[in-house]
């Protein structure tokens, strides 16, 4: 056991992480080895993620928990932090919530250095965007709050730009520098998550799903599904059926 797994071990079983950030509301936190295997995470960040315990949580990878297109992001942030010792912050980004539906997050990731100073981990803290009471009159988060209820309804970028009461090249210039994607981008991925989560809860066709999702057929759920998770449908409702 090296000295950084050591002094982990001492602030796990000590219960200073834990006196240190279970009781601020809203508020996850986590601890990666430079291998981006998860070592630990407080109470929240546990129940978000689906384990009930540390132990059941320690050794897994984002790849085990999240879609493909987010473990592999946040594997190249973890990398970026490991090599240049330095911290990222606002990274803004989608998470699924503790009820599925994924919400814009913004994280921050910081390095873990050994006694010799060389970086051997990254912990990080995340927070929901959506929820930030100073923000509920900014357009852009009221756009998304109205995505997310009409997900599955035909949505225009012209028409989405009329409800924000911004003209279109307004808010895909707001939204980018926001979110880092396209506005018709985050509608592509909110279906896709909330069908994946249909296809591993529910016995309705792959089409049905499709289409209550929002999206046009078959063929093109099946195209974008593949594309953010990594496999087609039927593959993923195999694997992750309850």
């Amino acid at each position: 056991m090296t000295s950084f797994d050591n002094w982990l071990s001492q602030l796990v079983q000590g219960g200073q992480f834990y006196r240190l950030f279970e009781h601020i509301p809203d508020l996850m936190f986590f601890v990666k080895d430079k291998e981006s295997r998860l070592l630990m995470g407080n109470h929240r960040f546990l129940e978000h993620c689906g384990f009930p315990t540390v132990e059941a949580l320690a050794g897994k990878l984002d790849q085990d928990i999240f879609p493909v297109y987010m473990a592999e992001k946040f594997r190249r942030d973890d990398q970026t932090v490991l090599q240049s010792g330095k911290p990222l912050l606002d990274l803004v980004e989608l998470f699924p919530t503790r009820d599925r539906l994924p919400e814009w997050f913004v994280t921050h990731k910081y390095p873990l250095f050994d006694s010799n100073g060389q970086v051997e981990g990254v912990c990080g803290i995340v927070q929901n965007y959506e929820q930030d009471k100073e923000d509920r009159h900014d357009p852009v988060i009221k756009m998304v709050r109205f995505i997310k209820l009409n997900y599955a309804s035909s949505l225009s970028i012209p028409e989405l730009s009329k409800q924000a009461g911004l003209s279109q090249r307004q808010l895909e210039r707001l939204f980018k520098k926001r979110f880092r994607i396209s506005p018709r981008e985050y509608i592509i991925r909110l279906r896709t998550l909330i069908a994946a989560d249909q296809l591993s809860q529910n016995r309705k066709t792959i089409t049905e799903i499709a289409l209550e999702c929002g999206f046009y057929d078959h063929s093109s759920f099946t195209r974008y599904f593949k594309r953010h998770m990594g496999c087609l449908p039927q593959a993923y409702r195999k694997e992750h059926s309850v």
